[in-house]
């Protein structure tokens, strides 16, 4: 044996392996003395050998524990686990509600049939529910302005009339919700506010000399229309449909109506819904 660094007898190089072997036994209060006998080795060394030793013991450990565990589980017992597990792996996932309610934006043209109306231009916004697989039943807010003829006697005293409707609407699908082409019909009816000003002041019997005027009615229509699915929650649709709009004969201001006449009309609209 040689001399050491601090004056007592060490072991050489080759009797390191033997450190690993004992650590079964050796208390951890040791290591640091085992570590500065054999100054020699670097230290990296060193630490790298401890590390794989308790590493490999963690490792036996763990086997031995899990075939203990293995063993004692009953046959009837393992079989049923594994059962269970099956089961869950290949069980369907569940099927998703379809969705209920619908809410739908929309913009469309209606050419009247008689009268001094050009065109009129609707935008309505309908908020509804699926009562069944195939029936719907909506909600419906909107308005739009009217284009007169020019030079119609309608369009020689008022200037640019507007309106505003509040209604009802069902419609009747031909395929199941969850289909991604779903024809469908429909009908509606709403009543009608419609205001305009007048290009020139009139004496009106309620309120004197007026410039804007108002008259109520109401629209009815019926129609044939085709929604198509394009992603979650979002479909879009075209609809066709002909009606017809009927006035008071008497304006808010008292004025007698032989501006506006009743009329009929064919008109398409398309928007976007909103579905949840």
């Amino acid at each position: 044996m040689a001399k050491g660094f601090f004056g007592r007898a060490r072991h050489s190089v080759r009797a390191a392996p033997r450190i690993c072997g004992g650590l079964g036994t050796a208390r951890p209060t040791h290591f640091g003395i085992l570590i500065f006998r054999f100054w020699k080795l670097p230290l990296g060394e060193e630490l790298t050998r401890l590390g794989h030793c308790f590493i490999g013991m963690k490792i036996i450990r763990a086997a031995i524990l899990y075939l203990l565990l293995g063993t004692a589980l009953p046959g009837v017992r393992a079989q049923e686990v594994a059962t269970n597990v099956i089961a869950s792996l290949i069980k369907p996932a569940p099927a998703t509600k379809p969705d209920v309610y619908h809410l739908d934006t929309s913009f469309g043209c209606r050419w009247p049939l008689n009268g001094d109306y050009r065109w009129l231009m609707p935008a309505m916004i309908s908020f509804g529910k699926m009562l069944d697989d195939h029936n719907a039943l909506d909600a419906v807010f909107g308005g739009g302005v009217i284009e007169l003829k020019p030079g119609s006697q309608a369009d020689a005293q008022a200037h640019q009339p507007f309106f505003l409707e509040l209604g009802v609407a069902w419609k009747y699908y031909f395929a199941a919700r969850e289909a991604y082409l779903k024809p469908y019909v429909t009908t509606g009816a709403s009543l009608l506010w419609m205001s305009w000003e007048y290009r020139n002041p009139v004496d009106s019997p309620n309120y004197g000399v007026i410039t804007r005027d108002y008259l109520e009615g109401a629209d009815g229509y019926a129609g044939l229309g085709l929604r198509l699915h394009l992603r979650k929650h979002l479909e879009c649709f075209g609809e066709m449909d002909a009606g017809g709009v009927g006035f008071l004969s008497t304006t808010y201001s008292g004025e007698h109506n032989n501006l506006f006449a009743n009329f009929g009309y064919i008109g398409v609209r398309g928007g976007l819904s909103l579905t949840f």
